[in-house]
């Protein structure tokens, strides 16, 4: 496929940095990225991933566990993988 185009974003300089840099980890330039972006755009039609916006209700599990009074602390996680016998 012949590249003959060039798009322009403008973005937050902290997090080009930090994308780029996990990009990096992962053996991809930002030009490789958007184009396994867009060609996933084009083969699913719409986005790669659902765009939605976070409930913040929590449900009622949550907050009857945030409500418990009498949970276990430990200070590290080894403590915890000790009691559990791990």
């Amino acid at each position: 496929m012949a590249k003959n185009t060039t798009i322009s974003v403008r973005m937050d300089a902290d997090l080009k940095n930090n994308a780029e840099g996990i990009l990096f980890s992962l053996g991809l330039t930002a030009s490789q990225a958007i184009n396994v972006f867009y060609k996933q755009i084009t083969f699913r039609n719409g986005l790669p991933f659902p765009v939605e916006i976070p409930q913040k209700k929590l449900n009622e599990n949550s907050k009857k566990a945030l409500g418990e009074k009498n949970l276990d602390e430990y200070k590290t996680s080894s403590e915890l993988y000790e009691e559990l016998g791990i």
